[in-house]
């Protein structure tokens, strides 16, 4: 299950990554409290602090390893997404060589693996119970899950008319965006490149601009030819769309099983892996 995102007025909040430094401080704090007569403890606890960043780093810095090509062209995607659960153990593994290497000359292999594994254990164990305590955030807001997904019928960049049911019997993820956002331009060959992978699995993408929150309408069919989108795109030119989903802030994505109901509500940028397990759950 994807981890959700946190809404604070039209701030969204990325809980993974304050899930996973809340549960790296915790590890350094129970290094400093395992360590508190150990005469080396200082330096322990510095240890600790810089696998934590390093942690942070070699997880959002995965992405370039699984999506270089992404990377390169959208940089800014870094700061939203990360090499998802393949990073997570690329970074694990980083933390815990780094521990052992700074111990093991000073105190043996057996004391620097017991050091190592105290942290990464105490942060494991926090990082697991703070998903589990969050998962139930995820689907909360404008549309309950399991609930009919309201109709709307909107107008495509060409001017022809388009209805949510027209779709019925396909799985949709509907993203609502609007051009001037930051995080959504990040987003975006994520979307498209799952677009172009599952447009022939009976998967829609149905990206629904914010229009009444961008300056000129105009601007959205230039940001669509800049970045060669090729996914359908509608203009909720009277934020109807926008209030029937409950959409204060950006983007903010909806997967729609092919019965019509609402199976997933995601804040802030949804990486491609996540649309895939997203849309699977919902199939």
């Amino acid at each position: 299950m994807t981890l959700p995102n946190l809404q604070l007025g039209t701030t969204v909040l990325n809980i993974e990554l304050l899930v996973y430094l809340v549960a790296g401080m915790i590890g350094v704090y129970a290094v400093r409290y395992r360590q508190r007569r150990h005469p080396d403890r200082e330096r322990q606890i510095g240890d600790a602090w810089n696998a934590v960043f390093l942690w942070l780093l070699v997880w959002k810095g995965s992405l370039f390893l699984f999506d270089p090509a992404g990377v390169i062209a959208q940089p800014l995607s870094l700061l939203f997404f990360s090499g998802g659960t393949r990073g997570i153990w690329i970074a694990s593994l980083a933390a815990l060589a780094y521990l052992f290497m700074r111990n093991y000359r000073r105190v043996g292999s057996g004391e620097a693996i017991k050091l190592a594994a105290s942290w990464g254990g105490v942060m494991l164990v926090a990082a697991m119970i703070g998903y589990t305590a969050l998962i139930p955030i995820e689907g909360k807001g404008g549309v309950r899950i399991d609930q009919a997904a309201p109709e709307f019928e909107l107008t495509d960049l060409d001017g022809n008319a388009v209805k949510l049911s027209d779709f019925r019997g396909r799985t949709v993820v509907l993203n609502f965006w609007a051009t001037w956002c930051r995080v959504c331009r990040a987003e975006m060959p994520q979307v498209e490149k799952f677009y172009q992978e599952h447009k022939d699995q009976e998967v829609v993408v149905l990206s629904v601009n914010a229009t009444t929150q961008e300056s000129n309408p105009g601007l959205v069919r230039d940001y669509a030819d800049k970045r060669e989108l090729s996914f359908p795109i509608v203009l909720d030119d009277r934020g109807e769309a926008l209030g029937d989903y409950g959409v204060t802030a950006y983007p903010t994505t909806y997967v729609i099983d092919p019965a019509g109901l609402v199976k997933g509500r995601y804040l802030g940028a949804f990486s491609y892996e996540n649309m895939k397990k997203a849309v699977r759950n919902a199939s």
